[in-house]
């Protein structure tokens, strides 16, 4: 097949969620263009970190750099697990946006100042340092105004980065809504080797870059059937959910994956669980986990298909005490809990050993 015209991609009618997808082999425009072109509306599309890599690489070493900017996408739900360090590293030279999207799935109750302070201070131990710090939601206008109005305020290419399913395309889609303007793909010379980044002229001064998402091989999702992404990446206020454990209790995600709580004393402990609303936590005795999850996986919603279990260990001691941690899991969220007396907390998940991301940080919330 020949190249997009839009985006020089080379075509293919294999995978819609691959870039260069056309339902005709004749069309000129791939679908992620043609969409643009014609409804105003961008589509997600993956592709792996290393390719991404290349392509970027390729891109910008054809600019100038003055001329480069970068809008890097993360998901507040899924903090550790949207982000792509080799990304970083790569773009750390250059000015750099970080956007914090998704935040109006997190408790109302919950201040933007302390979530500033707390990704301000993530990513003074990264790459990148001294960074722009915009938080984002694509639900309220006020926001996307905010966006709108920093991006208009240089003149510099702008690309639009992120891992897949962190609402990069909602974002710009949402760019567009409010510029008032039908976006126009501009051909250039930097679309005759393949890139697959969509050049988009905002107004005739403001040129963003839409780019696929980076795949992420790091989320339960990758555990999952397709249709049962929704549980995964989804679009509600998260749920809170606080239960009182004793030693040897198991929190059931689902069924999912399952943590195994113990400790040497009768003492009652506190763990709060920040989740999609859609999964439902179900607390069992540890001693019965395992045998309840084969029993009774294919009758919950969601399940994982998988059947070798891998167990992931967080021991907290006596130094721990009286400091608060979250476990977040990639993909799912993460629980809070105080050390009261030490901890074992077992994580069973089934399914190939790292596939996903497991996190102990200070609180977020």
């Amino acid at each position: 097949m020949s190249k997009c015209i839009g985006c020089g991609i080379l075509k293919q009618n294999k995978d819609q969620n691959l870039p260069g997808y056309v339902i005709k082999p004749e069309n000129e425009y791939c679908l992620r263009c043609f969409k643009i072109k014609n409804y105003n509306e961008l589509i997600n599309q993956e592709i792996d970190a290393k390719s991404f890599l290349d392509k970027l690489t390729s891109l910008i070493k054809n600019q100038n750099p003055n001329e480069i900017e970068f809008y890097y996408i993360i998901d507040i739900f899924d903090l550790e697990g949207s982000r792509v360090k080799e990304i970083e590293t790569a773009i750390k030279k250059y000015p750099v946006t970080i956007v914090v999207n998704k935040i109006d799935l997190l408790p109302k109750a919950v201040k933007l100042s302390k979530i500033r302070k707390y990704i301000t201070e993530l990513f003074n131990k990264s790459d990148l340092q001294n960074t722009n710090i915009i938080l984002n939601t694509t639900f309220k206008s006020n926001f996307t105004n905010s966006l709108l109005n920093k991006i208009k305020k240089t003149k510099t290419n702008k690309y639009f980065i992120g891992s897949s399913n962190v609402g990069k395309s909602s974002i710009i889609n949402s760019l567009l809504k409010a510029n008032n303007l039908i976006p126009q793909i501009v051909e250039s010379k930097y679309f005759n080797t393949t890139l697959d980044f969509i050049q988009i002229k905002l107004s005739s001064e403001d040129i963003l870059f839409d780019t696929p998402g980076i795949a992420r091989s790091n989320s339960v999702a990758n555990l999952l059937n397709k249709e049962d992404w929704k549980y995964i990446y989804f679009n509600k206020e998260i749920a809170q959910n606080t239960f009182q454990l004793k030693s040897n209790n198991t929190i059931f995600y689902a069924g999912l994956l399952w943590v195994d709580f113990s400790w040497k004393n009768d003492e009652v402990n506190s763990f709060h669980f920040f989740n999609n609303k859609e999964i439902k936590l179900h607390r069992t005795n540890s001693k019965n986990a395992e045998e309840y999850y084969f029993r009774n996986k294919e009758n919950i919603v969601p399940y994982n298909e998988q059947n070798e279990i891998k167990q992931y260990k967080f021991d907290f001691s006596e130094k721990d005490i009286n400091k608060e941690f979250d476990i977040s899991i990639s993909g799912l969220g993460w629980f809070n809990f105080k050390v009261k007396n030490p901890i074992k907390i077992n994580l069973n998940i089934p399914g190939k050993e790292n596939v996903v991301k497991l996190t102990l940080r200070k609180p977020l919330v």
